[in-house]
């Protein structure tokens, strides 16, 4: 295993946040905090769900300098169709050599995010990588809940295979990541693909415990952050928002009375993490998913897994989003294409 710490660029001070991350918190308003402590008590009916995913379409900047080609397709999924994008260097697309293809999954929380808006990291990620990107417009809940998403996921991974050689694509060199919700499903697509077809997962900022607050049994709490005191409001206003927002998401996606402890579930209970690949996990100092995911490390480190860290000081969750904007959300991608040539 190895952990790299990528160090703030512009605030060299430990324990508070990158300079362009609390531009952005303090440009929102004063910090909830009287609400910190409080139970949830938003009334699922009371949700404003086309509002969340409105707020969720944030787009980054296209960085490329190469030309890429872009490409939608609809694909047939057992009973029903999704489409998906596929991103491929223009100088790479006529090519008779078999390439490497990364299955890209967008985050939303399971309740909203699109391809579109993940777009441009996914052509910055065909440049850097050579690697052809194919991102699925999986279902979303509260309209198709658990486990569809994962049906649609482990379905475009099929459709690949069967179209590999149309596709130009390796099927022995094949790469799964995803952001957020994004990486949940790419981290359980792995542990349910019985063919085990993947060679690389990445995670970004995964939810490795669909858990509510209250119910982890390492119990989140904010005391597991350290924060400099002249910025605690806002870097906790930033984790009880996402607190706030996987307690809403929880209720959402699980619908059937699935326990968020059952390792078909979460990742982080899982007893078949030795079926995982190389797994790459990308995180953020002040991500609310944090505590959970480095449970999720202690885990695979039991199993004897193959996997490495990156952590990125001074940010929080949602870094992935800023392409162009936050220098971090580019080298991460540099990152994860070194792993996608080593592969």
């Amino acid at each position: 295993m190895d952990r790299v710490i990528k160090e703030k660029i512009e605030e060299k001070r430990p324990y508070y946040f990158e300079k362009k991350v609390i531009e952005r918190e303090m440009g929102k308003g004063a910090p909830r905090v009287d609400e910190f402590f409080k139970p949830n008590e938003t009334v699922l009916e009371d949700i404003d769900l086309a509002q969340i995913r409105t707020d969720m379409k944030r787009e980054g900047e296209d960085i490329t300098t190469d030309e890429i080609v872009e490409t939608t397709k609809i694909i047939p999924i057992k009973d029903h169709m999704i489409e998906i994008t596929i991103y491929e260097r223009k100088d790479q697309s006529d090519s008779k050599d078999k390439r490497k293809v990364m299955l890209f999954i967008h985050g939303g929380g399971f309740i909203g995010g699109d391809v579109r808006t993940k777009g441009n990291q996914c052509r910055y990620l065909a440049q850097q990588s050579g690697a052809v990107v194919i991102s699925p417009e999986y279902r979303l809940a509260p309209e198709t809940p658990y486990p569809g998403p994962e049906i649609d996921v482990i379905g475009t991974i099929d459709w690949i295979e069967e179209n590999a050689e149309r596709l130009n694509i390796d099927t022995d060199k094949m790469a799964i990541m995803g952001e957020s919700a994004g990486g949940h499903l790419a981290i359980n697509t792995c542990l349910k693909d019985e063919k085990q077809r993947m060679k690389l997962a990445v995670s970004v900022y995964g939810v490795m415990d669909l858990s509510k607050a209250e119910d982890t049994p390492y119990h989140w709490d904010y005391s597991l952050y350290q924060m400099a005191e002249e910025q605690k409001d806002y870097i906790m206003n930033r984790l009880f928002r996402f607190k706030e927002l996987n307690d809403s998401m929880n209720d959402l996606y699980l619908q059937n009375g699935e326990s968020t402890l059952d390792g078909e579930v979460s990742p982080l209970f899982s007893k078949h993490l030795d079926c995982l690949p190389k797994v790459l996990m990308i995180e953020a100092e002040f991500d609310y998913f944090r505590v959970c995911n480095q449970e999720f490390e202690k885990r695979m480190q039991e199993a004897g897994k193959d996997f490495d860290v990156i952590y990125y000081e001074g940010l929080d969750h949602g870094f992935f989003d800023r392409l162009g904007s936050l220098p971090q959300t580019q080298d991460c991608i540099d990152e994860i294409a070194k792993y996608i040539k080593e592969m």
